[in-house]
């Protein structure tokens, strides 16, 4: 059975201390249920990203070298 949280009725204050202790009971009762990757999961996945960010940097290294190249040809002109 899924467990909720008690929220304070209307009208009733919780204090600071009181607030920041259910949050974080929260988010500890919320970190258990998480699902974590396993370590071949988590290699691929490094992998992937890594070799993403390379072909993206690459990619963005030539765009740069065609616009740049054609802007000095414009400049050129004049």
């Amino acid at each position: 059975m899924a467990e909720t949280t008690v929220l304070a009725q209307p009208g009733e204050k919780q204090g600071l201390g009181k607030k920041s202790f259910t949050f974080f009971t929260d988010v500890a009762r919320e970190m258990r249920k998480v699902s974590w990757p396993k370590r071949d999961e988590l290699q691929d996945a490094t992998v992937i990203t890594l070799v993403l960010c390379v072909v993206l940097a690459l990619f963005t290294f030539g765009v740069d070298k065609v616009f740049e190249t054609i802007i000095r040809g414009i400049f050129r002109l004049f």
